[in-house]
């Protein structure tokens, strides 16, 4: 009864739901990704540097400027005898820096050797987490996203044929900023202005120049959500609404600031400027003569959040369906023709007991193609290399089990007996067969990747499906074979 039951269910899964086909077998596009290092190491320097510099015009250091960029912070000192005092201070209050040079009446600074590289892991970790957020709105079935080597990301979709778009939405940084402006017009007339508080930051278009305070009234970090609507003209555009903290300081700002302009600025460019007209709390829209589609492209992006960093496209490949059904008919071959092969040898060579080999295999088969749609799992040319790997395990069990039963016979043993005792004293070599199998797997599913994974994942579902057919299952069908006097090995 259990076998039917079992029997049955599997031929339901597979017939109500399809498996999910990875990118080798669907189709869709590649990506490997590297995220600029340098540049999140400067905005965190850039970051840090006016908490120091604040700090030491506190603690009464005589400063001339502090001057951030990727090598570290430049402090430049007013009086060389206080590098003590600085020294102390960055000791006590800043304990991830270290002094990396000094020169007379400048001191260079940067974060500890064991700091950079948590720092360049958690880059790493977030840019991943964003990435999966994004690709999650776009929908796609099983995409892959994982570390390659110690800085870089290889990303699959399923699926997914236009690669522009896909860069598009994967590689935007997705930075939104919103800044009082101070002023706006030629490049030129704007530069002489510019101190270390402010930043010249362009239009869209490039042909109007803004200066802008430096410090954001509210960023991407504050969104709640984002969505598309339309702004007054009726042209597409993005809203979107902001956190209990966020809503606080926006509604402070506006208040504080009617009359001036507030910049939006996405990815260092100013989408628009409007001028602020009343106390705004916790929503308000983008508009910027977008499109439909880059409406929500940019919706899909704010909602997953902003990329801590840029990328680099180091390596990108669209794969076509057509390669992949011609995988899918050269492994159903190659699967079809090993099965009547494996049938055709059991049946000769241990007869009736051969058939319940066969109907074990043709279950273990059921059984791990039920448990990959069940779990989700993404089928791929490794897994398909795993699947018929596996009915050789189903096989290499059947023969040990067989043999040890054709020892009982020629003891002289009865066949139930002989089937009994076969069975209890081969089962410690498959237990140790199995139990070898399934560790290599979850070795190679834990620190493997993409195709690696796939494989290790047919192997590890069909090494439990191979356990519970050929032990038990076909255990029962030998000793039916018996009652009927049927069986022959």
């Amino acid at each position: 009864m259990l076998i039917l039951i079992v029997f049955s269910l599997s031929v339901v899964v597979i017939l109500l739901k399809p498996i999910n086909l990875g990118l080798d077998l669907k189709g869709g596009i590649s990506m490997v990704i590297q995220p600029d290092m340098n540049y999140s190491l400067e905005q965190e320097y850039e970051r840090l540097s006016r908490d120091i510099e604040q700090r030491l015009r506190e603690e009464g250091i005589r400063i001339l400027d502090v001057v951030a960029s990727k090598e570290g912070i430049r402090v430049e000192l007013l009086d060389e005898g206080q590098y003590t005092r600085l020294l102390s201070i960055i000791e006590k209050d800043f304990p991830r820096f270290t002094v990396a040079e000094r020169q007379k009446g400048e001191v260079l600074i940067r974060f500890k050797d064991i700091e950079l590289e948590q720092l360049k892991s958690g880059v790493l970790t977030q840019t991943i987490e964003v990435l999966r957020k994004r690709i999650d709105e776009l929908g796609v079935v099983q995409p892959v996203i994982t570390r390659i080597g110690a800085d870089r990301i290889l990303v699959e979709l399923p699926g997914v044929l236009d690669i522009q778009r896909a860069k598009s939405i994967v590689g935007r940084t997705a930075l939104l900023e919103l800044k009082l402006v101070v002023d706006s017009g030629p490049r030129e007339a704007l530069i002489e202005r510019l101190t270390k508080d402010y930043e010249l930051l362009p239009d869209q278009t490039g042909d109007e120049w803004f200066l802008l305070e430096k410090v954001p009234v509210i960023t991407g970090a504050d969104l709640k959500t984002a969505y598309t609507t339309t702004d007054e003209f009726g042209m597409p555009a993005v809203g979107f609404e902001l956190t209990g903290k966020g809503a606080e300081a926006f509604a402070k700002a506006t208040e504080q600031n009617i009359g001036r302009r507030l910049a939006i600025v996405l990815d260092k460019r100013v989408i628009s400027a409007p001028v602020i007209r009343s106390r705004i709390s916790d929503r308000g829209q983008i508009s910027g003569n977008f499109t439909p589609e880059e409406a929500r492209e940019l919706a899909v992006v704010l909602r997953a959040g902003a990329l801590p960093t840029k990328v680099q496209f180091l390596q990108e490949s669209v794969v076509g369906p057509s390669l992949g059904r011609d995988a899918i008919e050269q492994g159903i071959k190659a699967g079809v023709v090993g099965f009547l092969l494996l049938v055709f040898i059991l049946i000769a060579r241990y007869k009736t007991a051969g058939i319940t080999a066969t109907f074990s295999i043709i279950l273990n088969a059921l059984m791990l193609w039920a448990g990959l749609v069940l779990l989700g799992g993404t089928l791929t040319l490794p897994g398909i290399a795993g699947v018929i790997l596996n009915m050789g395990i189903a096989v290499d069990s059947n023969v040990l089990i067989f043999e040890r039963v054709k020892e009982e016979l020629r003891l002289g043993n009865s066949i139930r007996k002989s089937i009994e005792l076969g069975y209890r004293r081969a089962l410690s070599a498959v237990w140790d067969t199995h139990i070898t199998l399934l560790v290599a797997a979850l070795i190679l599913f834990q620190f493997g990747s993409g195709p690696v994974k796939g494989f290790a994942t047919t192997l590890t579902i069909g090494t439990i499906a191979s356990f519970i057919s050929n032990v038990y299952f076909a255990k029962v069908l030998l000793e039916l074979l018996s009652k009927i006097r049927l069986f022959k090995v």
